[in-house]
């Protein structure tokens, strides 16, 4: 005796440990193939790659750039040359009785340049820039937001799989009563049909029957169409062929659900408070960078190259410059002021989302774990009434084999035993539910 309470003993455990484990293993599925979840990860993913570019932007940049341009027409100066010097060349050559001082023409620039190049490699540093240090901040902390996104989403993944996953059990379960009840008015109306062989009843009890066959097999079809409607949701949540099958685990609908639910968390933990702590970052850069708005911008900056005209990149079109820019923005009719105003508000109006989110969280773990307690007593009642029902149906249905009983009362405890069965598989999904939403509330499930 002792072997045999251990060997089931050891079998429950054994049935508890593969259930938990087939459910697991879907929600592994879930969180590795789900396409919503996929986008989230990309999203987390872009805003992790914007924040290397924004470190990447305090380095040295260099540049390489070459221009040629041909030039034809345009402006021109006109510089009076020879009207300047022809006089003074003439009486030169008259005091020196030679031609040493020729005259010369006057000459004409044109300002774009012909025939001219300019090649060179430009390094550039920026020393003070508060828009790159304000666009780092912000780019880290929209790390924080799409990770916390990616969370918040991935724990909303878990229960909705767990949820999906109860409901195709429960349709199961509700065409296996079907299914039993069709078999039990099936063997009444074969009973009923003895009866009227035997001229003991009319013929009116076997088209009561018939008529409860009937209804049974309509119900049974409905519920075989809910099932694959819960199958095709369950799958397209694994990202599978909605027709995929589905391994069922039995003991989720059959074995009692615990008393205790999933165990309470911290509020503080919850990713939607790390989610909007993100968006207080990205606003308090954005006041910060806004007061800043009288440091100037400085850069440094160092061109090597060649330039001038026709391409001859020797020493005489060698060039070098350096040099630092500066940019101060001094007076812009106070708009900063009320971009102040406006990101100080922005910070406040978060600030109060937070405390709501803050409150609204503390209600949904409070009101997740009171309905868990309330789908268990429910349930608890179900089961006795599906516990009478059954008895009532045992001892009616003897009764009317042995003609102490009416078909009409034997119909009413078929009837309100399969209508047990079905109120107790709901109850028994709804205890489930609640139990995936206090889950989903403590953000207890571990990744």
């Amino acid at each position: 005796m002792p072997k045999r309470i251990f060997f089931l003993l050891l079998m429950a455990v054994a049935t508890r440990v593969s259930a938990q484990t087939v459910l697991d293993t879907y929600i592994r599925i879930g969180l590795d193939s789900n396409l919503a979840l996929h986008q989230r990860n990309f999203d987390w993913q872009r805003a992790g790659l914007d924040l290397k570019r924004a470190r990447s932007f305090f380095y040295p940049q260099a540049g390489f750039s070459s221009q040629y341009t041909l030039a034809n027409g345009g402006r021109t100066q006109a510089i009076p040359v020879g009207d300047l010097l022809n006089n003074v060349y003439s009486t030169l050559n008259q005091l020196t009785a030679s031609n040493k001082f020729p005259q010369v023409s006057n000459q004409s620039i044109q300002f774009l340049p012909n025939d001219f190049h300019d090649t060179k490699l430009e390094v550039s540093l920026p020393i003070l820039n508060t828009d790159l240090l304000h666009n780092k901040e912000v780019s880290d902390a929209t790390v924080n937001v799409r990770r916390a996104d990616y969370e918040v989403y991935r724990r909303d993944l878990v229960r909705s799989i767990r949820q999906a996953y109860y409901q195709y059990l429960q349709a199961g379960k509700a065409v296996e009563i079907y299914t039993t009840a069709l078999v039990l008015v099936k063997e009444n109306r074969r009973v009923s049909e003895k009866f009227v062989e035997n001229r003991i009843a009319t013929r009116e009890i076997v088209l009561r029957s018939q008529a409860q066959v009937s209804q049974v097999e309509s119900s049974l079809i409905e519920a075989e169409n809910d099932r694959q409607n819960a199958a095709a949701y369950f799958n397209f949540l694994l990202n599978r062929s909605l027709d995929y099958p589905i391994d069922t685990d039995s003991s989720l609908v059959n074995e009692p659900t615990q008393e205790n639910g999933p165990a309470s968390g911290a509020i503080t933990n919850r990713e939607e408070l790390s989610r909007l702590k993100g968006y207080q970052r990205i606003l308090q850069s954005n006041l910060k960078w806004d007061r800043n708005y009288l440091i100037p911008k400085l850069t440094a900056f160092y061109d090597i190259g060649y330039q001038g005209f026709g391409i001859h990149l020797n020493s005489t079109q060698f060039y070098q410059l350096g040099g630092i820019q500066l940019n101060w923005t001094l007076f812009k009719a106070n708009d900063n002021r009320y971009k102040i105003r406006q990101a100080q508000i922005d910070i406040d109006a978060v600030d109060e989302q937070y405390r709501q989110l803050t409150q609204q969280l503390t209600l949904e773990q409070q009101t997740a774990a009171n309905n868990y307690r309330s789908a268990l007593q429910a349930l608890r009642a179900l089961a006795d009434e599906t516990g009478s029902a059954r008895e009532a149906y045992r001892l009616a249905e003897r009764r009317y084999n042995e003609g102490q009983a009416l078909q009409v009362e034997l119909i009413d405890a078929r009837t309100q035993m399969t209508n047990a069965e079905i109120r107790y598989s709901l109850g028994r999904l709804a205890a489930l539910n609640r139990a995936a939403d206090l889950e989903r509330a403590n953000a207890t499930y571990k990744f």
